[in-house]
Formats: structure tokens, C-alpha cells, sequence
């Protein structure tokens, strides 16, 4: 029975590089896939083609004794078994007309000893392909142990289909002399590392070549490539020792690129592109960055927009498990967004027109012991246009801030432009360019700025702060004083119980807790969730309410969330490790009732947390991030809102990666939907937008790298130019307030259809 997947929930990391033109309908809109389960099967090898010859692709699978070799017929997907494994059949195989009779045969290795290289005959066209007994083993020849990475090509010119196979230390090409007979040359001097190989025509000049561990190996043609010492090498650059590899045109310039990840550890999948012709220097192009055990890696134009598209799947005992599409961008391999297909693991998947409807579907199954197997058919959605907002510039408007948890925006001087307040300093935003710092303006001693709200009513915004040290953390409100707003007059708003960092809390907001009037201050410390209310006489204390006494001093949020018009809390509950929500009891304040979303003993602090629709039923969703303080797997989840606050919160993974300290939802892109903004402490230091493409799918776009984001990834538009950017403190690198511009607006604005740009 097929399972509708609601693809790219499960997301987690991907990027578009800078530059370039907008992308294509699917990489702007997501592509939806219907994901179904062949058989309780699974299998190292996997193949897709026409087996019978009815003009329709069929596939093959063989693993373990217990899953024997089979192929199944499409679209009834009738089980053919062909043979079992004496031991297990190995990692890959290929389907190829060995005997030259017009059908396919299937070629694969099925043991560690003895002669493990061989093939199976198609008994088309004399007897049905679907009587298993009727497929005949033959032997090619041995590999002096495990033989993989198995491809076929027609190496020596003689029109007869030859055979190579990585053995674990040494590469082989079985020359097929006639049919059935074959002669074993071993070419020893080139560099294999621990598994991978491909093949493809690297020069032009006609003839397949060999890609090897960061070098290629030119054929030198006809009868000459029985002759090892006559195949010379080429650096490409540096490949991930067990690598899997596809020669194919990424750049759209007519020659081969290479296109590389890791299979068994983790690295970056990449391309190398030449430069001055094949046997010059190679460039290598980032796609994404350090990706684990990603055994599936395949290229075709997903999206029918005329480019090459990767496609990569990691295995299911790494963290992540991602099945996902890189989209090509630009068409020329610069710039790349990838969407989430499914967290299952996908093992040495193949990638292919299964329905024959003109999109590529996946194919697969993890490794041999791991079933089932599976497909995942393209439904490739109409389009859905909206503004691609991938023109960034990076600014960085301060080199000598400090550590601090507060980071707000208002325009201090009222001179029209948004300012950035962020600890004890307000930086003034400049008429001119933003490539020169911004004049640091002191607010006050001691204070670190958390908000900006119009206070005393006078048509400009004050300064909210808090003070840490001791076993209250103080809050107050600053008023800029005099022409130049060079100083600013305190006044008291209350105190909370201090919170864990002596710095103070790192969660506050601005939210209309209480109808009427202006917003409440709200703030999480070590005594729970507390607000303030404003008085009329703004001078005066202010009255505070304690929401919840085991909420966590980190992130909070505020939203409608059981749909009865008041504003629900939203927050973590620390070492408990539970996502929790306090229903708003409106006339009753001191009331507000607990309700469990979920507990998250995975996370080591769960740390952010954001409420928005996501997927857009009109109820708000939760979004929390995991702060754990080092390089990766770090995790981020959505849970979505089952109507009316009850039981049944569904969790869908959005990312994993380095410490998850910054967190935003907001429109970023003007479709009218909430999309997801996340920056790291720690890692890569990536700052990226997970693009919402409706029905809980996401594309991720990375914006910037390098630049440190703690408490940051806010979303405001600084430069008042109608388009949200994004601004940044950090705490490792303090020193640098980092602000990403966004110029969707003036890069488009030239174009007669906003945001379709079209190759």
C-alpha cells in the first residue's frame, strides 16, 4: 500500500551558495514524493532496468542467503527470485548486455573467496525472465576478495562489454575476449583508498575513463587499455578515502566535472570542475558541507528545469538518515538548495524514470539485513511561485561589542533609520553605506538590552534592559535624553529570582498576555516565567505575574495555541527536558495550566523556542532548537499542533547540526508563509532559512557561514527597503554584531516577473 509522504519535514541542512539567477518551479516550491514499500526485502545490490523488455524499468535486489537475489516486474511488482548469495552479494552490480543478445544481464560479486565475480543470463528471448530457475550463474573471476564498486563499459574498443571491480587492494578490468571469456589485467599503479570508483568520458576523446581516489585515469584506448602501464593518472584533489563518485556535467559547459561524497565516514559533498582541460587543475565547489555515510549519490534534473540536480542519501545508522535533493540553483553548480525527502536511510540508492512520466523517481533499500525495500515516486507539484531571496551581503557593524543575551531594534535617535540595541550600547544606524561601523552609542553601565517598546507613550521607543549579579535579576527601562541622545534616564521595572548565567535571562518577548493595552514584558529566570504588566504611570513599579514556577531561564514563546483568544506560553522546563505549554486563563492570572507537548531526553539543553503555523491549518506550531555546545548533532524539531491544545503533538525533524543557539519564524520570502530561520554557536557557524513550501515542507537556503550567531538570526528589515534581513550577536567572537542584507528587492526589481527569472 503507498504511503503519502508529506516530504521534506523531516529537514535538516541545505544550502544555496551566492550568486547566480532564481531557481527552477521545484527547487522554488519543493517536489512532493509518494513513497511506497516494495517488499520486506533488502540488499546491497541495487539495480533499475528493463529486465522483460516490455519497454517498462524493473528492479533488482540481492543481500544476505535470506534475500536472494530477485527482481521485480513493474508496475505489478511480481517477485522474481534469481539466485541466493553463498555469503552476501556485494555493494553494487550493473546491469549490462554481457552476451551481446539484446537484453539486460545482471552483473555483481557473491562471496569473499574463490571465483566472486559473475553474472547472471537474461534467458530472454527464448524463456520468460520471470522463471527464476531459467536465469543461468556465470563466472567472470575472481577479485582476491570482496569485489565492489562493479561497472561495465566497453574499455578496449572491441564491441564486447567489459568488466572492473574494486577489490580491497587492487582495481580490475576483466577484458572479455569473447562471449564468456575473459582475461583479468590488474592496473596497479593508481591510488584506491578504502571503496569507490566511477566511470565516464573525462576528455572527450570518446572512450571511458576511471575515477579513482582524487585522481582519474585516462584510458588509452583501444587495444592499448589492456595494457596497465599504459593508463596514466591525474590529480583531481582530495577525495574522502571511502567515497562514492558520478562523473557528469554539473556546470552545463559541455565537458565532465566529478561529483564526490563520503560513503562509509563523513565529508563534504562536493564537485570538482576543470580548469584548462582534464588533465590541468581542478576547482572543488562546496555543495554541503561535512554529510555522514551519504552510500547514495546520484545526479538528474529532479525538477525539469534543464539542469543537473544531485541527489544524496545517507545510511540509516548515521543521525541524520536524510534522503535529499540538492537543487541546482543557477544551472552552473554556484548555487545549491536542498529539500528533505525522508529520515528513513537510503543505502546505495538508484535514481530513475520508473513511471515514465518525465520526472526521475528514487529507488532502494538500506543495506543487506535492513529491509524494506522501497521507491520514492516524483509527483512533481504545480508551481507555486514565490520571491527567491538569495542576494545576501555580509555586514559586520561592530568589532568591540560585548557578551550579551539581549539583541533589539528601534530607532533611537528618530532619524527615520532602524538602529540595533544589543547589551549596554545602542549602535546608530549610518545614512551612508553600511561597510563602515556603526557609531556605538552607551545606553548605560551594567545593563544588557533585551527590548525596544513606546513606554510612556511620547511616539518613540525606550529601552528595556536587564542587570544580572546576585540573587535578583533587575529589570528597567531607559529614556533617551537630550538632542544627540548621548545619555539615557533609568527607571526601575521590577525583579525576578536571578537566573542561571550571571549575565541574566536569555529568554524575554513582548506579548499581549493580557487584553488591552500595551504589550507585557515577558521574562524566564531561575524562578520560572514570569511578566510585567505596564502601568499608567510607567514610572511606578510595575505589577508582576509568576506564569509557572519550572519553566527554564531559555527560550520563550507566545501564541494562541487552544484557539480561544488569548496567548498561551510556550517554553522548555530545563534539566526535565520537556516541551511544555501553559494555557492563558484570561480573567484567573494566577492559573495558568501545564499540558506536556513532549519530553526531548536527547537534547543536552533544549534552547530556543518559537511558535508559528507552519503548516498552515491556522493552528500555531512549536519550534524548539538544542543548544549542546559543540560541533554537530545538535537537533531542531516542529511539533504540530493536533487543534485545540490536545494530546498528539506529531515531532518532524527539521535540522541537525552544530549547537542550535538562534532561532526565528518568520515570512522571509512574502509567500505568506512561516519559514524557519537557525544559526549556529558552534560548527560550520551556518546561518540558513529553511524556505516553508507548504504542507509542512521545507527547502533550506544557507545564507551566510563563518560568523557566529548566539541568540541571534533575527529577522527585521533594517534597511526599511520592504524585505526582512538578518542580524546576529555572538558569544565565543563577542567583539562582532553580524547583519546579512537582503537584496531580493533590488536585485529583482528589474525583472518583469518578480522572482521567475528564467535560463
Amino acid at each position: 500500500m503507498a504511503v503519502l509522504l508529506p516530504v521534506a519535514l523531516f529537514t535538516a541542512g541545505c544550502d544555496v551558495s551566492h550568486g547566480g539567477e532564481t531557481a527552477g518551479e521545484g527547487a522554488e516550491n519543493g517536489l512532493t514524493f509518494e513513497r511506497q514499500d516494495i517488499a520486506d526485502h533488502s540488499g546491497d545490490v541495487k539495480l533499475v532496468g528493463d529486465i522483460d523488455g516490455d519497454g517498462r524499468l524493473d528492479f533488482v535486489l540481492g543481500g544476505f542467503p535470506e534475500d536472494p537475489l530477485s527482481w521485480w516486474r513493474w508496475p505489478d511488482l511480481r517477485q522474481t527470485t534469481i539466485a541466493s548469495a553463498r555469503v552476501e552479494f556485494t555493494t553494487d552490480g550493473v546491469l549490462v548486455d554481457v552476451d551481446g543478445d539484446s537484453d539486460f544481464d545482471i552483473v555483481t560479486a557473491d562471496g569473499p573467496e574463490g571465483v566472486n565475480v559473475v553474472w547472471f543470463e537474461n534467458p530472454r528471448p527464448n524463456k520468460d525472465p520471470v522463471d527464476g530457475q531459467s536465469w543461468k550463474r556465470r563466472e567472470i573471476g575472481a577479485a582476491g576478495g570482496w569485489g565492489k564498486d562493479i561497472k561495465a563499459a566497453d574499455f578496449d574498443r572491441d564491441g564486447l562489454m567489459d568488466i572492473v571491480v574494486r577489490a580491497p587492494d587492487e582495481l580490475l578490468i576483466f577484458f572479455q575476449d569473447r562471449p564468456g571469456g575473459w582475461s583479468p589485467v590488474v592496473l596497479s599503479n593508481v591510488t584506491l583508498g578504502e571503496e569507490g570508483m566511477a566511470i565516464g568520458d573525462i576528455d572527450g576523446d570518446g572512450d571511458v575513463d576511471l575515477v579513482l581516489c582524487g585522481e582519474w585515469a585516462q584510458n588509452p584506448s583501444s587495444a592499448a587499455a589492456r595494457y596497465p602501464t599504459r593508463w596514466k593518472g591525474y590529480r583531481i584533489g582530495s577525495f574522502n578515502p571511502a567515497f562514492k563518485a558520478v562523473v557528469v556535467d554539473l556546470d552545463q559547459d559541455g565537458g565532465s566535472d566529478i561529483l564526490t561524497s563520503s560513503s562509509e565516514h563523513t565529508a563534504d559533498i562536493a564537485w570538482f570542475e576543470p580548469v584548462g582541460g582534464p588533465t590541468g587543475n581542478w576547482v572543488r565547489h562546496i555543495i554541503q558541507p561535512s554529510v555522514a555515510g551519504a552510500h547514495t549519490l546520484q545526479a538528474a534534473d529532479m525538477d525539469r528545469d534543464g539542469d543537473v540536480d544531485v541527489i544524496t542519501g545517507q545510511m540509516h545508522q548515521t543521525n541524520e538518515r536524510n534522503l535529499a535533493i540538492h537543487f541546482n540553483l543557477d544551472g552552473r553548480g554556484t548555487r545549491w538548495a536542498r529539500q528533505i525527502l525522508d529520515d528513513t536511510g537510503l543505502h546505495n540508492g538508484v535514481v530513475a524514470d520508473m513511471e515514465g512520466d518525465g520526472d526521475f523517481d528514487i529507488y532502494g533499500s538500506n543495506w543487506a539485513g535492513n529491509p524494506p525495500a522501497r521507491h520514492w515516486m516524483n509527483r512533481l507539484d504545480p508551481p507555486r511561485p514565490f520571491r527567491r531571496i538569495d542576494r545576501w551581503s555580509y555586514h559586520r557593524i561592530t568589532n568591540a561589542h560585548v557578551r550579551s543575551f539581549g539583541l533589539a531594534f528601534a530607532d533611537i535617535d528618530g532619524d527615520g533609520r532602524t538602529d540595533v540595541v544589543s547589551g549596554p550600547f545602542w549602535y546608530r544606524q549610518p545614512a551612508a553605506r553600511w561597510d563602515a561601523q556603526w557609531q556605538q552609542m552607551l545606553l548605560g553601565e551594567g545593563v544588557d538590552a533585551v527590548a525596544a517598546l513606546d513606554i510612556d507613550g511620547d511616539g518613540r521607543e525606550e529601552v528595556i534592559a536587564q542587570r544580572g549579579g546576585g540573587d535578583m535579576l533587575k529589570f528597567v527601562w531607559l529614556k533617551a535624553m537630550g538632542a544627540t541622545v548621548d545619555r539615557f534616564q533609568e527607571h526601575a521595572i521590577g525583579e525576578v529570582p536571578a537566573a542561571s548565567h550571571d549575565l541574566g535571562s536569555q529568554g524575554h518577548a513582548l506579548a499581549q498576555i493580557i487584553a488591552g493595552g500595551r504589550p507585557e514584558l515577558a521574562v524566564s529566570s531561575g524562578g520560572g516565567v514570569f511578566y510585567f504588566e505596564v502601568p499608567a504611570e510607567p514610572t511606578a513599579r510595575w505589577p508582576r505575574t509568576n506564569i509557572c514556577t519550572d519553566g527554564s531561564d531559555e527560550g520563550i514563546a507566545f501564541a494562541d495555541i487552544d484557539a480561544d483568544g488569548l496567548l498561551d506560553l510556550a517554553a522548555t522546563t530545563g534539566d526535565a527536558k520537556e516541551v511544555v505549554w501553559w494555557r492563558n486563563p484570561g480573567a484567573a492570572p494566577h492559573s495558568w495550566h501545564r499540558r506536556v507537548i513532549a519530553q526531548v531526553p536527547e537534547m543536552v539543553y533544549p534552547d530556543r523556542v518559537s511558535a508559528g503555523d507552519l503548516d498552515g491549518d491556522g493552528r500555531p506550531d512549536i519550534v524548539v532548537t538544542e543548544e549542546n555546545g559543540i560541533e554537530k548533532d545538535a537537533r531542531a524539531y516542529w511539533w504540530r499542533n493536533p487543534g485545540a491544545g490536545s494530546a498528539g503533538w506529531e515531532r518532524r525533524q527539521v535540522a541537525s547540526r552544530g549547537s542550535l543557539n538562534s532561532l526565528e519564524i518568520a515570512d522571509m520570502d512574502g509567500n505568506g508563509r512561516l519559514d524557519i530561520t537557525m544559526a549556529e554557536h558552534r560548527g560550520a557557524l551556518r546561518l540558513s532559512i529553511w524556505h516553508n513550501v507548504g504542507g509542512g515542507r521545507f527547502i533550506e537556503q544557507l545564507v551566510g557561514e563563518g560568523h557566529e550567531s548566539h541568540l541571534g538570526a533575527r529577522a527585521i528589515d533594517l534597511d526599511g527597503d520592504g524585505d526582512l534581513d538578518l542580524v546576529s550577536i555572538a558569544w565565543d567572537a563577542a567583539g562582532a554584531i553580524h547583519v546579512w542584507r537582503n537584496n531580493a528587492i533590488d536585485e529583482m526589481s528589474s525583472t518583469n516577473e518578480l522572482g521567475r527569472v528564467r535560463r
